[in-house]
């Protein structure tokens, strides 16, 4: 376990790595400086004076809602004819009314060359719009989470696919009809639409962080592997045995006031990183203030007991949906503290194929197989392990739908 623990972090640095070489620019803010954090951008021009405030990773930038925004040069513009991924974050101080989130688009006269993002405080609404051309336009609406202050946008170009992510969630996937150039005349700015006078939006009011932009399609594996967790529990759903302790982590966090409860079985649970030890199943919730906005999260830490194990109760589902909905994506053991070890998890088609194999307790399938999605249907699997140091075989099937 603590080997593919090590593999699996290894893997998520050098996946890190990797993509940091893969960015046009990133604006950090960290510095409280204007200019991209790798100096291969010339950089943002605010508007007004934003204030330079606690951020995901140092600082951030705090824009007023008045006359303070920032606008990228339009070198960025080309930048965006090929595959792409745009991805930032924002605190926002809700508005009543419209709010401009951030736009590229050269005036409002019409839907040529644009894409805009707006949130509509009456049916906490993001409102995300892009397109070429009054044929080739496209919208995406979708509310969002009010137990979360900070939030993710990310758009991944891939061809002509567009893949439109709010908080990790794919909303849409938009197939157009042509590549969508964006005018050259056209900036990319947050806070200063052309449309705000005619559409009565006011500009964006909050904090503003990690906006990159990358040369390529990130995957989604790989957006969830750069996340920054902003006052969101970093530790899964997690299983040990009584006791045992595990530390609930959260992530990146400018909280004036932290609090966990229950706070019986937790050593400080007004910090951002207690040790549980909970002698029975327990769902932890943290509450974040950020004098501005309340987060909170839950996590549950599952207790086991040793000598009440059961070898022969494997728990997998019987059947699950890789479809891109953010539920019962993969298919995988969830009962993993009762193998010792695991000498193969092997996975089969009607047919008798082999699609997948694994030696590692976590490993979960994803429905591919040499990066295809497979049909829906009914597969076969068999798992041979160590339990109690006695050799357990468990073949079962299950059912793929799409």
């Amino acid at each position: 376990m603590k080997k593919a623990l090590f593999s699996f972090v290894i893997y998520l640095c050098l996946s890190t790595i990797l993509i940091a070489q893969d960015t046009h620019f990133n604006f950090t803010f960290d510095a409280c400086s204007f200019e991209d954090s790798g100096s291969r951008f010339p950089g943002i021009s605010p508007g007004g004076t934003p204030e330079c405030i606690c951020g995901l990773g140092t600082k951030s930038m705090e824009l007023d809602g008045n006359n303070e925004l920032l606008t990228f040069s339009s070198q960025a513009n080309p930048l965006m004819d090929q595959d792409f991924t745009l991805d930032l974050y924002f605190f926002m101080d809700i508005q009543d009314g419209e709010t401009d989130i951030f736009s590229l688009r050269n005036g409002c006269s019409g839907l040529d060359s644009m894409m805009a993002l707006r949130y509509f405080s009456n049916t906490n609404e993001l409102l995300f719009e892009i397109g070429s051309n009054v044929n080739n336009y496209y919208s995406v609406r979708k509310t969002i989470s009010s137990k979360s202050c900070w939030h993710r946008v990310s758009l991944v170009k891939f061809g002509l696919s567009y893949f439109v992510f709010f908080d990790n969630q794919l909303v849409k996937r938009i197939i157009s009809k042509e590549s969508i150039i964006f005018s050259r005349l056209a900036k990319l700015s947050i806070g200063n639409s052309p449309c705000n006078t005619i559409n009565q939006a006011k500009r964006f009011r909050g904090a503003i962080d990690e906006i990159s932009l990358y040369k390529r399609a990130l995957s989604e594996q790989e957006l969830l592997n750069i996340f920054k967790y902003p006052d969101q529990i970093r530790t899964e759903n997690a299983t040990i045995f009584k006791g045992e302790s595990i530390t609930l982590e959260v992530g990146q966090s400018c909280a004036k006031s932290i609090q966990w409860t229950p706070v019986s079985t937790l050593d400080n649970p007004d910090e951002l990183a207690p040790i549980a030890t909970p002698q029975q199943t327990t769902t932890y919730k943290v509450t974040l203030d950020n004098g501005k906005c309340i987060s909170t999260d839950t996590v549950t830490i599952y207790v086991a007991d040793k000598d009440k194990l059961d070898c022969n109760e494997l728990l997998l589902p019987k059947a699950f949906t890789p479809n891109n909905d953010g539920l019962n994506e993969h298919f995988g053991i969830s009962n993993t503290f009762i193998i010792e070890k695991m000498e193969f998890f092997e996975i089969y088609d009607r047919w008798g194929a082999k699609v997948w194999e694994t030696n590692q307790v976590e490993d979960q399938w994803d429905g591919s197989f040499n990066g295809q999605p497979l049909n829906s249907g009914m597969y076969l699997y068999q798992i041979k392990y160590l339990c109690k140091g006695e050799e357990k075989l468990k073949v079962s099937n299950f059912t793929l739908l799409r």
